[in-house]
């Protein structure tokens, strides 16, 4: 069935986000229309585009564009023609993101085809990175019934679990091989009954145990081991089993703490979630002793995780995903209530605020749990109090990104908080209702569409804002009015009263303790038990009837084994046993062998094409939901503006009518001012005829007044005339005395210019001689001195000489003596 349609609505901004995966769905259809080979190019070239692309939203489910994409990838790999290994790597980086692995796991279904590439002809490599994805595919998958790829699955996993170890890459073969193992086998029967028929179980377990105590295995043998365990008849878990489990969860959590396996991590948590959750082992883990050494060694590495630095990977997203592991892990521990884990505590809240930076819900869930912890005393270690002191408004903050994801997390911090004394004002200053009430309709919106586990989630979300608002209530009267406010609103109150008539007594005991608090309102309380459930859960009665229903026989089949009985009985009864010849019942057993194994074959061929078409049909729903969810969007946002258009066309409308009476209004008050002005007009009119007859009298007498004045002034102007005439005679006399005048100064400013140049060079030659007289004034005085060395030493000199002489005329006088 095809799914992906022609036509798609794409935001042309995000065009080219999806643009790779819109040519990837053109060449598949072009392949397997033609099975070129420049089809299958074309898909292996733009697959490895999409498996180096750095976005991983692209493959995030819920768009049409990713629903075509993976079926389109889904009918390729099918085809035995197809780029096979080209998409197990975008399967491998598709994987990263968590909706788009349990899509790939529960509606895409790409476990089958995994499996059948899963073969010894492959390298190691291969089988390496091939196993990579199944682990990651196949945790949370469900199988309800015998499927046809499981046989020879099983026995693929066990052959590569228990070979030797001849080369370094079989440990990781062998590794993997064990978690697809268990991931397939985990809570699906039909599994563990195909492994059962695989392998000798007494040796597998004994391997597995070889494992667990030495080997690779780690958590996931014990997880195989529970599983095996529950489903042999009459194996009951020895409380040694359980603490030899926990021990060796409590050293793979450390080790994957450091390695940043998250694979490990997750499938630590998974176990110990599933202990804990089992009544029958819960106590067992409760006295195993060894839990506060085994997480002291682990917190003092998970700070590591919380650090924004990449992984060795390079990709981001694994640490963050191991520290949500993480996160998840403790607050089972926590949940635990254990006395020995109070001491761990503070390095827990601690480990809380560094990690709500990258995953805000685990954070808030483990905060909310080592909070809850101190209900029944009513107050908060002072080690706790000292480290919230910085931290705790941050946590307070409501999710302003996905707040439906991390609601439910924050609500119950809140909760928590509520119970205490200490903290309570905290709450007051830092939380408002308005934003308590707007986190509650988020959680509810975001978990409509989830199912019988979005109700769950919506109920726990109702219950834990009721009883913080109930809690706070008599405090401030804002959060009473905001209780009202809550349960006036028909969803809350469906919601408390499908958890009064659920199984769940827990709920219902905390649903109970709400309406019967002094300050829940007393109206209304009929209301909430007045509001009834839609749809009534079966009953275990009733499903246990369907399942022996359809493992009955049909008449006919029943008919014929009563036929059967009756016919060896009455032989029996007779003695004719031993007539029937033993080659004749062997051969009619061969035949019937032959015809079952056919039977068998057909069966299995039929099943694999209805999964294939089932798998079809989901790639279809997915296709129409994503499709639909658009169109709700687009809906939605068209019933939006249609009602914000809708109510400014009634605004423009009412001030259109407020416009029209003014209007009419402005009209009459003009008509009005019109009559007076035109009665004002005749009278003015009147006035200014009565004027303009005095105007023209007076201005009669002043034209006769103004050409005896023209008169007089022209006589004037000929007067004036001859005066300019003289005047201009002189001006032309003053001309050429002032050209004459400007060349003498035209002289006088070159005479003065030649001076100044002169003063000039002069100055220059002044400096220059009173440079070289300074030179010569240092010359003299350097020969001065010169010379009073010279006649220093010249002085010395004749002094010498005359006691030399001396000296000689002593020597003298004594010789002659």
């Amino acid at each position: 069935m095809e799914v992906d349609g022609e036509g798609w609505n794409i935001n042309p901004a995000e065009s080219s986000k999806f643009g790779h995966l819109k040519a990837f769905v053109t060449a598949a259809r072009e392949f397997e229309t033609t099975h070129s080979e420049s089809a299958i190019n074309l898909m292996t070239r733009y697959l490895g585009l999409i498996a180096s692309s750095c976005d991983l939203s692209i493959f995030s489910p819920g768009r049409s564009e990713v629903c075509a994409f993976f079926s389109s990838l889904w009918r390729v790999m099918c085809d035995g023609r197809g780029p096979h290994w080209a998409g197990v790597a975008v399967l491998a980086r598709a994987c990263i993101e968590p909706s788009a692995r349990h899509a790939l796991t529960h509606t895409y279904k790409f476990m089958p085809i995994l499996s059948r590439l899963l073969t010894d002809t492959i390298s190691n490599d291969k089988k390496i990175k091939l196993l990579s994805v199944m682990q990651d595919i196949s945790y949370g998958i469900k199988i309800s019934w015998q499927e046809s790829y499981l046989a020879e699955l099983m026995k693929t996993l066990t052959n590569w679990i228990v070979q030797p170890m001849v080369e370094p890459q079989h440990r990781t073969i062998s590794h993997k091989s064990l978690t697809v193992l268990v991931n397939v086998c985990y809570g699906n029967l039909p599994a563990i009954y195909s492994l059962m028929r695989t392998v000798d179980t007494k040796e597998f377990v004994v391997h597995l145990i070889s494992l667990k105590d030495g080997g690779y295995g780690g958590v996931e043998v014990c997880r195989l081991l529970l599983c095996l365990s529950s489903a042999t008849r009459g194996a009951a878990t020895q409380p040694a089993h359980v603490h030899s489990y926990l021990c060796c969860t409590m050293r793979t959590f450390t080790k994957a703490i450091v390695e940043r396996d998250e694979t490990q991590l997750l499938h630590a948590y998974t176990f110990i979630n599933d202990l804990c959750s089992d009544d029958s082992l819960r106590n067992y883990v409760l006295t195993y002793p060894h839990f506060g050494n085994s997480l002291s060694d682990a917190l003092k590495d998970a700070d590591i995780l919380c650090r924004p630095t990449p992984d060795e990977s390079g990709e981001p997203e694994t640490a963050a995903g191991c520290l949500r592991n993480v996160l998840k892990f403790l607050t089972v521990l926590v949940n635990l209530d254990l006395y020995t884990l109070r001491c761990h505590h503070n390095q827990l809240v601690c480990l809380c605020m560094k990690a709500s930076r990258v995953c805000l819900p685990e954070a808030l869930e483990l905060f909310a749990a080592i909070v809850t912890q101190y209900r029944e005393e009513g107050r908060l270690p002072q080690e706790l109090i000292s480290a919230l002191n910085d931290g705790l408004p941050a946590l307070l903050v409501p999710p302003a990104l996905e707040p439906g994801k991390a609601g439910l997390q924050w609500l119950q911090v809140v909760g928590a908080l509520c119970e205490t004394s200490e903290t309570q004002e905290r709450v007051l200053q830092e939380v408002t209702p308005d934003s308590l009430e707007d986190t509650l309709y988020g959680v509810l919106q975001y978990t409509s569409q989830n199912g019988p586990v979005g109700v769950e989630v919506s109920q726990q979300a109702v219950v834990v804002a009721c009883r913080a608002t109930l809690s706070l209530a008599p405090l401030d009267g804002q959060w009473e009015a905001a209780l009202n406010r809550m349960l006036a609103h028909h969803q809350v109150r469906k919601l408390l009263c499908t958890g009064l008539t659920s199984n769940n007594a827990a709920r219902r005991k905390q649903i109970l303790q709400l309406v019967k608090h002094h300050y829940f309102p007393s109206d209304q309380m009929n209301q909430v038990f007045s509001e009834h459930v839609s749809a009534p859960e079966p009953q275990v009665a009733d499903i246990s009837q369907a399942d022996t229903e359809g493992l009955s026989l049909s008449p006919a089949q029943r008919t014929a084994v009563d036929e059967l009985v009756a016919k060896l009985t009455a032989k029996l009864d007779e003695g004719k046993i031993s007539d029937i010849a033993t080659s004749s019942v062997m051969e009619l057993y061969g035949y019937k062998i032959t015809c079952l194994e056919q039977r068998l074959h057909s069966h299995s061929v039929a099943l694999q094409g209805a999964t294939e078409h089932m798998a079809s049909l989901q790639h279809a729903l997915a296709l129409l939901q994503a499709t639909n969810s658009s169109q709700q969007d687009v809906l939605y946002t068209t019933q939006m503006l249609t009602e914000k258009h809708k109510k400014t066309i009634e605004d423009l409308h009412k001030q259109l009518e407020d416009a029209e009476t003014t209007l009419r209004g402005y009209r009459a008050k003009l008509a009005a001012e019109k009559l007076e002005k035109e009665n004002q007009k005749e009278n003015l009119q009147k006035e200014f005829r009565q004027q303009l007859a005095t105007f023209e009298s007076e201005m009669k007498v002043r034209e006769r007044e103004a050409e005896e004045r023209f008169k007089q002034a022209e006589s004037e102007h000929k007067a004036l005339q001859k005066k300019l005439e003289q005047q201009m005679n002189k001006n032309s006399e003053l001309a050429g005395v002032l050209v004459k005048f400007e060349e003498r100064v035209k002289q006088r400013d070159k005479k003065l210019d030649e001076s100044a140049q002169a003063a000039a060079a002069l100055r220059r030659d002044l400096d220059q001689r009173d440079a070289m007289i300074k030179q010569l004034e240092k010359t003299v005085v350097e020969r001065e001195n010169r010379l009073y060395q010279v006649t220093t030493q010249l002085e010395e000199m004749k002094r010498v000489q005359e006691m030399v002489a001396k000296l000689m005329s002593k020597s003298t006088a004594n010789a002659s003596n």
